[in-house]
């Protein structure tokens, strides 16, 4: 199938997927211009815009005054990555999440921090008071809910992807039993994958063998080495890989887009969750959410999860 953008590929497979696929188990855009990256390194480090009359309070429960400093794990793309090779400095990276935290600290005319945090440090840095959101494509997950509050912000979900051709007939859950896949550890995936793989087991079918990695490079990697039989993924990871490999992989099935990612804040901070919420809605509303998931080519219908 030729693709056209990643999100839109997607959503087509995956509503051919949704049609076939049983309810069961169930946590990268386009590399920019050197012109773009000197754009967003200025607009990273510059002065925050001052409040405009439409201006939201802002929080009174930051680390730091005037300034809101954000977590995220930048090795996702379309979510946050660095444009290139040679850039290390967090307050460069680009993707959606750092785009849409620039915007909220913007319309809370606040200054923003990026710093680059390891996929297992998110949430612990945050209630350890070293950031003041983690805003890093992370699911809203009742486990993660129990240490920390969050503001949904984007409907997702997961898929799994086989090399194109679909050789080993993996069409649901149920026939990743005696497969080799590759997940991210740490995340949702981890536990909905130990979750199918348990019901492999118990229903007398040979065990779902789970590689995890610590990164989604990695994790990604082993599907074009011949060492997995699948990647079980988020929907927008695996989108963006489709897009950069046209031809060479394909989704095998979709579960539901049933689940949100989330901005993370500290628990109990009620001023920076009400904040939040306003400044999502407030950069719904005016297009400029909308207009960053174009420039990443994702589907800004997954922007309904901001209520």
């Amino acid at each position: 199938m030729k693709l056209g953008t990643g999100w839109a590929a997607l959503a087509a497979i995956m509503l051919i997927a949704a049609g076939c696929t049983q309810p069961g188990g169930a946590s990268n855009g386009p590399t920019q211009a050197a012109a773009t990256v000197a754009a967003t390194g200025a607009a990273a480090t510059a002065a925050a815009p001052s409040p405009t009359a439409e201006a939201i309070t802002p929080p009174t429960s930051l680390i730091t005054a005037g300034k809101l400093v954000d977590c995220v794990d930048i090795e996702y793309p379309p979510m946050e990555y660095f444009p290139s090779s040679d850039v290390t400095d967090a307050n460069l990276a680009i993707g959606f999440d750092v785009d849409g935290a620039r915007a909220v600290a913007a319309k809370l005319g606040l200054a923003i921090e990026i710093k680059n945090t390891a996929f297992d440090a998110l949430i612990p840095d945050l209630g350890a008071g070293r950031c003041d959101i983690v805003w890093s494509a992370l699911y809203v997950d009742p486990d993660r809910l129990k240490v920390a509050d969050a503001v949904p912000y984007m409907a997702t979900g997961h898929v799994v992807m086989v090399p194109a051709g679909n050789a080993k007939a993996i069409h649901t859950v149920d026939d990743l039993c005696g497969k080799t896949i590759s997940i991210q550890s740490g995340g949702v995936v981890e536990k909905a994958s130990a979750a199918a793989n348990k019901a492999c087991t118990d229903g007398g079918k040979p065990a779902i063998t789970v590689q995890g990695y610590k990164l989604v490079s990695d994790e990604l990697q082993q599907i074009v080495i011949g060492r997995v039989d699948a990647v079980w993924e988020t929907d927008t990871a695996v989108s963006d890989w489709l897009l950069k490999n046209p031809g060479k992989y394909e989704v095998s099935f979709a579960f539901p887009r049933d689940k949100n990612y989330g901005v993370y804040y500290g628990k109990g901070k009620t001023d920076l969750g009400t904040a939040l919420t306003a400044a999502l809605k407030a950069i719904k509303a005016d297009g400029s959410l909308v207009a960053i998931a174009a420039k990443y080519q994702m589907d800004a219908g997954t922007l309904e999860a901001i209520k």
